[in-house]
């Protein structure tokens, strides 16, 4: 019997690893496919040209505005609807909208503004599928930052497809077949992603209650301990003993968790216990609440968070959020506007040939290489320096592309620096809010994050505006500035990660 139930565990253990490294490389693939096609517009916007199109510039930015608006708006609104729903009936219905946007791409007319609109805009809205994939992460809790950040790369490998489809065959059928492969990868997605919205799902192995009561007494018997002896130091609990140490401090002062000494606790910004025999019992308390919890959940779906648990709107009103919220709303602005004013201004720079605009998606989707080395530097660095250095390579493209006189090989190393950038920008703003927050209001958190962001980056369509009546150096330059000029945000950030680190007694993981 005993061996038998080796084999079983044994047997558990692969069937999980092989699930898990599924579900991450079918949500690597949507997301490449179907998450950020608005993206590619300049290849688009070139296709449509070469298809007799007679647009004025500030028509096609307009239409590029609406998809952009809707990748990023319409994800609030899937993130809500993913933690209502759950993951399988939201991705699902995201990719249908894909599908239904590039049907319309194919079969619009190369002038009809408001059919090309409603098309990106649906393609916009369907690119909420990254955002319901990327609680994958969850599956990889040691790292967390190396998987949001490949899945940000893959979101820029998307920007690939539009290049690809209008290389090949007319715009119709190239975009047809593709809505076709869609519905192929739809049924994939209904078949293996889970119907509520986490990705741990119920653990089948039967000896499972007897692996999950011996760590409950090793962890009971190690809190105990730590309870007449130390002061400063948070319980260990059963997903502590798994994952390794946890350090959010992004959460509110309502949640209930034993702190260290109350000199560092209050520098943090925590609110410190009263009294240790007080500390002692609740971690006591909280441990048995754990494991008792964490043993429900091996056998129903890990849904529901604790009671202590901080809500949503509690999270939402901590100065981290709201400043993180503001540094990517911030940045997406010349982000966008850097996309829907590329190509015409590489064309006044002499690319007439459009080498250097079909160069831009091809620098856009190879930045997904360097994805896990954002994600590296912010596990092993911290999110501070991490967003400091996505920031200014942002800036550094925008310095340049302002720098319209040199000669456009020059322009390459802008075009890498701003898909770098730009990728790790994204990526690391999701590992923000999933490491910050972790993930019981992460669809919420980073939903509204990307409306709001959405929001101010309608001021996009003045800047393109003004671009393209022969002011687009002074816009870059201006834009560049902005993004440099949040250099202290960054170093507030690294220093409250340290004084966070310091107060929990704990090493950041790698």
């Amino acid at each position: 019997k005993k061996k038998e139930r080796n084999n079983c565990k044994m047997s558990h253990v692969y069937q999980q690893k092989y699930r898990r490294w599924g579900l991450f490389i079918l949500s690597f693939l949507l997301t490449s496919l179907a998450g950020g096609l608005v993206y590619g517009w300049p290849a688009l916007r070139s296709q449509l040209k070469a298809d007799g199109s007679i647009l004025s510039e500030k028509q096609l930015g307009a239409i590029f505005t609406v998809g952009a608006w809707a990748t990023q708006g319409g994800r609030f609104f899937v993130g809500l609807a993913r933690d209502r729903y759950g993951t399988r009936n939201i991705a699902c219905t995201c990719l249908v909208l894909v599908t239904l946007g590039s049907i319309g791409v194919a079969l619009s007319d190369p002038n009809n503004v408001a059919a090309l609109s409603v098309s990106l805009f649906l393609i916009g809205l369907g690119s909420g599928v990254q955002l319901c994939t990327q609680p994958v992460a969850s599956l990889f809790p040691k790292h967390v930052g190396f998987t949001l950040s490949s899945l940000s790369g893959a979101f820029q490998i998307s920007g690939l497809v539009f290049l690809a489809l209008t290389s090949g065959s007319t715009r119709q059928l190239s975009f047809l077949i593709f809505a076709g492969c869609l519905v192929v990868l739809n049924v994939l997605a209904a078949l293996s992603f889970p119907i509520s919205k986490s990705f741990i799902l119920k653990d089948d192995n039967p000896s499972i209650e007897d692996s999950t009561a011996g760590q409950q007494h090793n962890n009971i018997s190690s809190n105990s301990r730590k309870g007449e002896n130390e002061t400063g130091q948070q319980g260990n609990t059963l997903e502590d003993a798994e994952d390794g140490p946890s350090h959010n401090f992004a959460s509110t002062d309502e949640e209930k968790s034993s702190q260290p000494s109350n000199e560092q606790v209050e520098e943090a910004g925590l609110q410190p216990k009263e009294d240790v025999e007080e500390n002692a019992a609740s971690r006591n308390s909280q441990s048995e609440l754990q494991v008792s919890t964490d043993a429900s959940d091996s056998t129903q779906t890990n849904d529901d968070e604790k009671d202590n648990s901080p809500t949503a709107i509690q999270q939402m009103k901590t100065s981290e959020y709201v400043l993180l919220c503001a540094w990517f709303s911030i940045c997406l602005v010349p982000m966008q506007y850097y996309v829907g004013t590329i190509g015409f201004q590489l064309e006044e720079m002499g690319d007439e040939s459009g080498f250097y605009t079909d160069l831009f998606s091809y620098t856009y989707a190879g930045a997904a290489i360097t994805a896990p080395l954002s994600g590296f530097v912010a596990d092993k660095c911290g999110l501070g320096i991490a967003q400091g250095l996505a920031t200014f390579l942002v800036a550094l493209s925008l310095f340049l592309l302002a720098a319209n006189e040199m000669d456009l090989r020059f322009q390459s190393i802008g075009l890498v620096s701003y898909g770098i950038g730009r990728m790790a920008i994204f990526g690391i703003f999701f590992t923000n809010c999933g490491k910050r927050f972790q993930w019981s209001n992460y669809g919420t958190l980073a939903g509204l994050g990307l409306l709001i962001s959405a929001l101010l980056s309608l001021l996009q369509y003045p800047l393109i505006a003004v671009a393209s009546e022969g002011h687009s150096s002074l816009v870059n330059t201006i834009s560049g500035v902005i993004l440099v000029a949040q250099a202290p945000y960054f170093v507030w950030l690294h220093r409250r990660e340290k004084l966070c680190e310091s107060a929990n007694g704990t090493p950041r993981r790698s």
